[in-house]
């Protein structure tokens, strides 16, 4: 039998259960017996010890008693790896500083010996040792060193030597080889340089390429060349100016095919150089320059800008490129000339048939007036003033030159206005304006025939002011304008019956509902300039019919006829038509038949068999379009040797 203290009940065991349950119902049903109780034992409360106030305890649970064993073989396994790592990297030195027979670069040492400056131009000589410190022996070593650019042979100027390699073979163990090589260094004044020299090598066994590389740093004290510009520091816009570049040996050996470059500012315009440029306008090949020897160079050019804006111009010199003969590969000297655009004391402007700028051109036999307006910029009075236009070019019309109050000089095509022809120029006040004028005219075209014809018109005006010191200085200005010639682009329109490629058919006069055929005849000249895209465009009236027949059949490349039915247009393309044809060379000519049935509303008339005929091209040389319009051509055939007028009138 057991107690539960928890609820205070009996239970028995198994092998009383039975002995108890009978004595149960005997007390049950059993007179007088006493009231069954169940008994219970006495529950005790537990007393616990709880504190007044909370304490503050670390987040961190803590564990106490002997390490887990898992945790143990983590930090076992950690330590060996560290301890492994320690021990691989102790042998990685070990071979990698020259433990045992490994081969290291710190082990090969490269010794230069040389200077740390030189001359541009001097001959430079450097000793080279490699010593191998390692165990064992680099084999085909070889050694190579590499220049700055521009360095040239120190046998052969003439031989670039952008670098050098020779073999060192094998190097054996703790040996020294001693090479010495020699160059010759061009290149900028002060201008730091550096030679590289590296050693590469295989080791036994191994087609491996090691090397080891070292840099020797030098300084080129002075430039092989010396450069100097002569050159104005001001000068006015349009004025032309002039810039003398001497170049000068600075070394004690020859300098070898020396080149000379110049860099133009915006707003320069090159008009010649004396010597002439060996490459376009601004390189010059100067040769061989002895020691102490010069060459030098006068540039002939036009500066123009706005008043106080800079222009820099830039020479340099040195040795060209092997690829590119006109530009530099080392510029051993440059120099930067700055020029200062100021306003003019007395300028010049002209207008040409009203318009003020670069460009202009004109018309063979056309008149062209010209407007000069001068103005004093400074601050004193100008006396005695004088204004000179020249006329140059084989275009200008000389007996059309006239002036407005000047004196015209045809020998040399000048004019000239002074205090006696226009009374203001004795006199100019500070600000005060004037202008004169005068008209030319290019050749007509039956004078002869030019080439890309031009006319350039030089003003030059000068006068006396006074000075800050009160002394007399002569202030000059000058303006150019250049008029190019247009080409005459020309046609000549015929319409024939009797005459002409083809046989024409059908009555004269034109009779009413019968048809009559007439030839159309076109001929091209053009004078002085190349013209391309040319074209002669004509439309047929309606009551004309496009026949089909054309002459020549066959045209030359580029030209072609075509009939248009939709609007009836007559296109001759001749491409580009080169300058000369009709004089130096046959003119161009095309003819086409064309067949015309009068009604009877054109009775007395002389119809239309062509509407008006235009030519145009685009003037290679001026850029500006040319060409002629030709009236249109009746049944009147007056260019038709054997036509009669009677025949050109429509009848019944």
């Amino acid at each position: 039998m057991e107690n539960n203290y928890l609820t205070g009940y009996t239970f028995f065991m198994p092998g009383e259960e039975r002995s108890r349950i009978e004595d149960m119902k005997k007390r049950l049903y059993v007179r007088g017996a006493e009231s069954l109780r169940l008994r219970r034992r006495v529950l005790h409360s537990q007393q616990e010890n709880v504190p007044p106030t909370w304490t503050e305890e670390s987040h961190l649970e803590k564990f106490s008693g002997p390490p887990r064993e898992s945790s143990t073989l983590v930090n076992r396994i950690f330590l060996f790896s560290v301890l492994f790592f320690v021990v691989s990297a102790g042998i990685s030195a070990f071979f990698f500083f020259g433990g045992a027979t490994s081969v290291s670069s710190q082990n090969i040492d490269i010794e230069v010996q040389g200077p740390s400056t030189i001359g541009g131009g001097e001959a430079l000589q450097l000793e080279v040792a490699v010593t191998n410190k390692n165990a064992v022996s680099l084999e085909l070593a070889d050694i190579l060193v590499e220049y700055p650019a521009g360095t040239r042979s120190a046998e052969d100027l003439k031989t670039p030597l952008p670098r050098t390699r020779e073999s060192l073979g094998t190097i054996l163990s703790r040996e020294s080889v001693h090479k010495t090589f020699q160059a010759v260094l061009f290149g900028e004044e002060n201008k730091p340089a550096e030679i590289s020299i590296t050693v590469e090598y295989r080791l036994q066994g191994s087609n491996a390429i090691f090397y080891k590389e070292t840099k020797h740093s030098i300084l080129l004290s002075s430039a092989p060349l010396r450069l100097s510009v002569k050159a104005l520091k001001e000068t006015t816009s349009g004025q032309p100016a002039d810039f003398t570049v001497t170049v000068e040996s600075n070394t004690t050996s020859v300098l070898k095919n020396i080149l000379l470059v110049a860099e133009y500012p915006a707003g320069f315009t090159y008009k010649g150089a004396d010597p002439k440029p060996s490459f376009g306008n601004s390189a010059w090949s100067l040769g061989d320059i002895p020691v102490k020897g010069k060459r030098s160079i006068t540039i002939h050019g036009v500066l123009s800008g706005q008043a106080d804006e800079e222009r820099v111009l830039r020479f340099s010199a040195g040795v060209p490129s092997d690829t590119d003969e006109k530009t530099l590969i080392t510029a051993f000297v440059t120099s930067a000339n700055t020029i200062t655009i100021k306003r003019p004391f007395l300028s010049t402007s002209i207008a040409l048939n009203g318009e003020v700028g670069s460009d202009f051109t004109a018309a063979r036999g056309r008149t062209v007036r010209a407007d000069l307006t001068w103005t004093n910029n400074t601050s004193a009075a100008v006396t005695d003033a004088e204004i000179k236009v020249t006329f140059k070019g084989a275009a200008l019309d000389k007996e059309s030159v006239s002036p407005d109050r000047g004196f015209y000089r045809s020998i040399d095509t000048t004019i000239l206005w002074d205090k006696n022809s226009e009374p203001e120029l004795s006199f100019i006040e500070p600000g005060q304006s004037g202008i004169v004028s005068f008209t030319f005219a290019p050749l007509r075209l039956d004078a002869g025939v030019l080439r890309n014809p031009t006319i350039l018109i030089t003003v030059d005006v000068s006068g006396t002011r006074s000075s800050e010191a009160n002394v007399p200085e002569k202030v000059t200005s000058s303006e150019s304008r250049e008029i190019k010639v247009a080409s005459d682009l020309l046609l000549a329109s015929q319409a024939v019956y009797f005459s002409g490629p083809f046989t024409n058919t059908g009555p004269l006069p034109p009779k009413t509902e019968v048809e009559t055929t007439y030839t159309i005849i076109w001929t091209l000249t053009n004078s002085s300039n190349t013209a391309s895209n040319v074209t002669v465009t004509a439309s047929l009236p309606s009551y004309v019919r496009w026949v089909g027949n054309i002459s020549p059949a066959a045209f030359p490349t580029g030209e072609n006829l075509d009939f248009n039915k939709i609007g009836g247009t007559v296109t001759w393309s001749l491409g580009s038509v080169p300058a000369g044809v009709g004089d130096t060379a046959s003119p161009k000519q095309i003819a086409f038949q064309i067949g015309f049935t009068p009604s009877l509303s054109q009775v007395g008339t002389s119809p239309a068999l062509i509407g008006d005929q235009r030519l145009q091209g685009l003037d290679q040389f001026t850029d500006t379009l040319v060409g002629d319009t030709r009236p249109a051509l009746t049944t009147l055939l007056r260019t038709d040797p054997t036509f009669r007028s009677e025949q050109g009138i429509v009848v019944k």
